[in-house]
């Protein structure tokens, strides 16, 4: 692990200085449908920020690096809940192919989570239909929320696949419960596509920039020599943005202006596509020069940064007091490493984000040219996790990072569960916790401007693997119940809540290195044992109940009954029985060894029936009380 995480940092080094860098701008096309979630599980937070403020950051940065060719689709459900379970949308409807990333911008802004239902499939199947699968296309969903319409969303991907086989599905699941999950894990694979659950901005931000760029190449791949004219009378294309690149199409970035100013000038519109004869297309015109150029650095004097920077661009405007303040929303939004833009004299105020980094500074435009570069004073932090120092990673280690106050109190500001997780954050002190299991460890980080911070933390972790067996030779583990608690404590006495609850035919689990007490129970059984856990090591601990199972074949008919079990040879009337149970057909799991069984209909409680019963480890018994 030490090694992935030395790669990692060496494959970043820039003059000397380690540099996390982000995705560059790629220049084929890309053709991708991408479908949000509207419904009100949006609103939820993940981390610091909701899921539809994550969602319109990650979409917009992955937009602002993809080629001029690229076309996109953005489409919704759930923002109208009226329409229960037809309320899917285009938000780009009416808009032409080469609608700009602003376009983009501002229909992203526009969207409202509401309380509606969430037909998500049926508005991935009608973008990709609409949008057309005769070519290869990458659909992505992006849901906080499981489809709640769908009677079979594994089904419907299959058919839709089957439609648009050059249909490639991405999900993404932000906070998606597990029946969510398994649904979309299941609809994406049957469309040659994959599941991510999200846990954090982050993780967002990196497997949207590869889907697209994967979707990038793969369309590369497939685009043929020539594309001939539709034929007359074919449907048209949906509606789509064509987003620039980030160093060609800046001064088309312009999201709205300030009420009574002039706007920034925008790009002429796009030249006709060529005709159905193959004749060349006339050359695009000239995009206006951009007049603004600013850029970032981790700190003064490093190189600047190259992508992964969101700017946006507000104007300075006087208030009805007569004192200057920014406008309320940004003149201007974009992504790269880079902000161009062509803006009118006037005063402005930008602000940047690199991961969880932030700056902003105000500028002058006076008529000429202005070229700028904000530090933003940020440094990164590399953290892995070890199961003991110089070990083998923590596997599913989960990593928060807080900001330490000056007062003492903490604020969560970003999780991570990638490994080695990456940081981009301000210089300060930090709080950073991994946990993996029932381990946890904390440590403080102090992150300088332009400068990396590399954490290792041992957590001295061990794995616990649980298996249950009726007898000795048993193949198959029992769906077995297990309380796990400090060593010392007593599982039968109500001395507090056990460390963890367990259940399933062979659990897992990671623990900080150490004893416990475990408790086992499957049926009337139930049994009590200690159990030590070295770090970096997995204990595995066979627990033999020793184990069988009796049915009781009831001569009451349709009655059901009351039965209860006694140690053989007892007196009844003293003692209380060992277990009981009441049906049509009660059955007992007991340990191996001889019993004595007493029923009862429920009608008639006065007339019992008695018998023995024999309990054998690892069978399945039946007694008839009618024979």
């Amino acid at each position: 692990m030490r090694t992935g995480l030395a790669g990692l940092l060496g494959g970043f080094c820039v003059g000397g200085l380690m540099l996390l860098s982000a995705m560059g701008a790629a220049a084929a096309e890309t053709r991708a449908v991408i479908v949000l979630d509207a419904t009100a599980q949006m609103n939820a937070h993940l981390g610091a920020k909701t899921k539809i403020d994550i969602a319109r950051a990650s979409i917009t940065s992955a937009l602002a690096k993809l080629g001029p060719g690229a076309s996109v689709s953005l489409w919704t459900f759930g923002g109208n809940p009226q329409k229960k379970c037809a309320d899917r949308a285009d938000s780009l409807s009416g808009q032409s192919r080469e609608a700009t990333l602003p376009a983009l911008t501002k229909a992203l802004a526009k969207i409202e989570p509401k309380a509606g239902r969430a037909p998500a499939f049926s508005a991935v199947e009608e973008a990709v239909i609409a949008f057309g699968g005769d070519r290869p296309v990458s659909a992505v969903l992006i849901a906080g929320t499981g489809d709640d319409c769908a009677a079979d969303v594994c089904a419907a991907a299959r058919a839709l696949h089957d439609a648009a086989p050059q249909a490639k599905l991405t999900v993404f699941g932000l906070g998606a419960n597990e029946k969510a999950a398994a649904a979309y894990t299941c609809a994406a694979k049957a469309m040659g596509g994959t599941f991510t659950a999200i846990k954090a901005p982050a993780d967002l931000d990196k497997a949207l920039r590869q889907t697209l760029a994967d979707a990038q190449a793969e369309t590369a791949k497939a685009a043929p020599a020539s594309e001939s004219a539709p034929p007359e009378g074919a449907p048209a294309k949906p509606a789509t943005t064509a987003v620039p690149s980030p160093l060609e199409a800046d001064a088309a970035k312009t999201v709205a202006a300030t009420p009574g100013e002039a706007a920034p000038s925008a790009p002429p519109p796009p030249p006709p596509a060529a005709p159905a004869d193959n004749k060349p297309a006339p050359p695009a015109p000239a995009q206006p020069e951009p007049n603004v150029v600013l850029s970032a650095t981790l700190a003064p004097g490093l190189p600047m940064l190259d992508a992964g920077v969101t700017w946006e661009i507000f104007k300075i405007v006087p208030t009805p007091t007569g004192q200057m303040r920014e406008a309320d929303a940004p003149l201007w939004v974009g992504g790269g490493g880079q902000a161009k833009a062509k803006l009118p004299d006037g005063r402005y105020k930008v602000q940047l984000t690199y991961g969880l980094a932030t700056a902003s500074a105000e500028f002058a435009v006076e008529g000429s040219r202005v070229e700028r570069t904000v530090p933003l004073d940020a440094g990164t932090i590399a953290v892995e996790a070890l199961r003991l120092p110089g070990g083998d990673p923590a596997v599913g280690a989960f990593f928060t990072l807080c900001r330490q106050g000056a007062n003492g109190a903490r604020e969560e500001i970003g999780r991570s569960s990638i490994a080695p997780a990456i940081f981009q954050v301000n210089s300060g002190s930090y709080i950073l916790a991994a946990t993996a299991g029932l381990s946890r460890l904390e440590t403080p980080v102090r992150v300088e401007g332009g400068k990396v911070s590399v954490v290792s933390m041992a957590l001295n972790v061990g794995t616990l693997a649980i298996r249950t067996l009726a007898a000795p030779t048993a193949q198959t583990a029992l769906p077995a119940w297990h309380r796990l608690f400090a060593d010392g404590a007593n599982p039968a006495a109500k001395g507090g809540p056990p460390l963890v609850r367990l259940s399933g035919a062979s659990p897992r689990i990671d623990l900080p290195a150490g004893t416990y007490r475990l408790e086992t129970v499957y049926g009337a059984i139930r049994d009590v044992r200690t159990v030590s856990v070295a770090a970096g090591r997995t204990t595995a601990e066979n627990i033999i109940l020793d184990a069988g199972e009796a049915k009781i074949a009831l001569p009451f008919g349709k009655q059901d009954g009351v039965c209860a079990v006694y140690e053989a040879g007892g007196e009844r009337a003293a003692a209380s029985p060992l277990v009981r149970a009441a049906g049509g057909e009660p059955h007992f799991i007991l340990r191996a060894g001889r019993y004595d069984l007493e029923c009862r209909a429920k009608n008639k409680p006065d007339a019992p029936r008695r018998a023995e019963i024999v309990i054998v480890a690892g069978e399945v018994k039946t007694t008839n009380l009618g024979e």
